[in-house]
């Protein structure tokens, strides 16, 4: 057999794409940065975006061409000068009187807006529909890396955390993606085209236009810098809020167990508090930009209207120059007032990017190839030297165990002896701190999760049921099986006792969770589960745990069935399962104790199984169903 010695952990395509972003920058070189993390998302949208550049470049062109009509009118009319230009040489065409360049005027004012319009639209349309493309992608690759990510992780995190995360954060993200392709491109472009075109019409006065752009530039950056540190506490303190929530429903009826809704509200209280007031301060923050960057802009069209003024009374320039680069200097503050308002956007996009960012740099596992495993392994099982800390002090520490393929273990021990972690590690939910887990020679952690979950079935303590009918929750661990396979296993494992009496039969529709059905018909259905995935190796854990007598005596005849000609891992504490081990493994903290064998039950009626001592009969009778 082959022995393949740990590796350490790999990354997927998309956590590689963010780690790539750091580039040695500093944490805070700008809010935008974060977002450049997932750059690698904008290549197959490349054509769209391009697209989108190109319209949005024809828009700014039909903009700049904005204030020229009304220069025509005043120079060639009020103050009879004809200074050239592609609307004089169009009026001449026509004869070039008063009503010709008037009527010039007036179409150009109509065809130019229109054309701006449309580019708008055009350029709305390409680039947004690729925000949206892009954002639609990380929310896939982000919660399709969740659920890769190992047990270990999401023992630190809470589902309400990764829910925000993985909903709430990207939802930012793509309003900031839309806000940079619908408002920051064209205010950049704006603000570039402008400025050259100022500078081509009266560099002395563009000079003066723009000698207040550092000092714009330093106020936004000094916003940006604020926006940026107060958003990402509010997202950190909404993730908080959002954990809250989903546990407090999720444990609903100890709530009213317990009638302690009003404790709950003010624990609720106390987080909404916190994130009104970042919310708030960040409120004071976007409504304090725009009137400071206004005013500053407002410095260099006050120049410009006095010196630009004065030089028109000296006949330095013409009156339609002057009123040109007022009209440009103001469409200058528009954009301006535009990046001042995305200040807050951008800088909330860029606290849940990092958010988002620190799941996809998680380290993931069972990223092995395949190449080379065989298609059925024959079960056999190894623990050399296993240990494993959750980070709380060891769990096991020096764990030897050898399974032989076929064999039907029954771990017993105390509680926290390590009966349910070493299942854990061997379907593959924990990678062992130091030493090998090994399946036919191959160590667990290093092999593909999805051949490992065809060779490995897992019975939990308590089967989750997913919303859908009982039909999809048995195809779960095999999603192609045929109807015929899956009426199979439901009548094996004893499923169709109670499917039976329900209107539709196994097409009936469960609630999450599996509501409505008692914790037998649950493991009922994971045992079902199970038997279809027809894995070599099948781990029980605590699989009657709370079961009556009489669902005990269901669930155990359908594993009875189901542990027939395979290698069977089990941990309980009833005497009806132990019987069905071959060998009886005791463990307490740290290792094995002792090997007991037991003897066969192949032949042995399940009902043989439940003739106990009156003692026992009557403790298991009292476990709640």
């Amino acid at each position: 057999m082959k022995e393949v010695h740990s590796k350490p952990p790999g990354r997927s395509v998309a956590a590689s794409a963010a780690a790539k972003s750091a580039d040695g920058l500093p944490r805070d070189v700008g809010t935008l940065r974060e977002l450049w993390r997932f750059r690698d998302y904008a290549r197959p949208e490349r054509r769209p975006l391009l697209l989108g550049v190109l319209m949005r470049g024809l828009e700014l062109a039909a903009d700049l061409a904005t204030p020229w009509p009304l220069a025509l009118v005043i120079d060639d009319l009020l103050n009879g000068q004809n200074n050239g230009g592609v609307l004089d040489d169009v009026a001449g065409w026509f004869g070039g009187s008063a009503v010709a360049t008037l009527t010039i005027a007036a179409v150009s004012v109509l065809v130019i807006n229109a054309a701006s319009g449309l580019f708008d639209y055009l350029g709305d349309k390409f680039m947004n529909g690729a925000g949206e493309r892009i954002t639609s992608q990380i929310r896939s690759d982000v919660f399709g890396y969740v659920e890769r990510l190992p047990m270990t992780y999401h023992d630190r995190q809470t589902t309400g955390e990764l829910t925000s995360r993985v909903v709430s954060d990207t939802s930012r993200i793509e309003s900031s993606l839309l806000d940079l392709f619908t408002d920051l491109i064209p205010a950049v472009l704006t603000l570039i085209g402008t400025a050259v075109v100022l500078l081509s019409v009266s560099w002395q006065l563009g000079l003066i236009g723009l000698c207040v752009a550092p000092l714009v530039y330093v106020t936004a950056l000094r916003f940006a810098r604020l926006t940026r540190r107060n958003a990402r506490r509010r997202r950190a303190a909404v993730g908080t809020l959002t954990g809250f929530v989903t546990e407090s429903l999720q444990g609903i009826r100890t709530v009213h167990a317990f009638g302690n809704q009003q404790r709950q509200d003010e624990l609720f209280g106390t987080t909404n508090d916190k994130v009104l007031r970042l919310g708030l301060r960040s409120v004071d923050l976007s409504a304090r930009f725009s009137p400071v960057l206004q005013v500053v802009g407002s410095v260099g069209t006050a120049g410009v209207l006095f010196v630009g003024g004065y030089g028109a009374l000296h006949g330095w320039w013409a009156v339609g120059i002057l009123v040109v680069v007022t009209s440009y200097l103001k469409d200058m503050l528009s954009p301006m007032k535009t990046l001042a308002k995305l200040a807050p956007s951008f800088a909330q996009g860029a606290a849940s990017a990092e958010r988002i960012a620190a799941i996809l740099d998680e380290p993931a596992e069972h990223l092995g190839t395949g190449e080379g495993l065989p298609e059925r392994v024959s079960g056999r099982i190894v623990l050399r030297e296993v240990g494993l800390d959750y980070g709380r002090g060891p769990v096991l520490s020096g764990q030897n165990l050898t399974i032989n393929a076929g064999e039907r273990i029954a771990l017993l021990g105390d509680n926290g002896a390590g009966k349910s972690t070493t299942l854990s590690l061997i379907g593959g939910l924990y990678r062992p701190t130091t030493g090998q887990v090994l399946l036919d020679g191959y160590s667990v952690p290093e092999v593909p999760e999805h051949w490992l979950h065809q060779q490995v079935a897992m019975v939990l303590q308590d089967t989750f049921l997913f919303s859908g009918t009982l039909a999809d929750n048995l195809r779960y661990g095999r999603p192609n099986a045929t109807d015929d396979e899956v009426a199979q296993v439901a009548e094996a494992a004893l499923v169709t006792e109670f499917s039976a009496r329900m209107p539709d039969g196994l097409n009936t529709t469960v609630a999450a969770g599996g509501i409505g059905l008692s914790g037998g018909q649950r493991q009922r259905v994971g045992i079902a589960r199970a038997l279809l995935v027809d894995a070599p190796v099948v781990l029980l854990d605590e699989p009657t745990a709370g079961l009556d007598l009489h669902a005990e005596q269901l669930v155990v005849e359908a594993l009875t069935r189901l542990v027939q000609g395979r290698t069977v891992i089990m941990t309980t504490h009833q005497p009806a399962l132990t019987r069905l081990a071959t060998r009886t493994v005791h463990l307490r903290r740290g290792g094995t104790l002792d090997t007991t064998p037991t003897p066969s039950v192949d032949d042995t009626p399940p009902a043989t199984l439940f003739q106990s001592t009156p003692t026992q009969v009557g403790a298991t009778a009292g476990a709640v169903r």
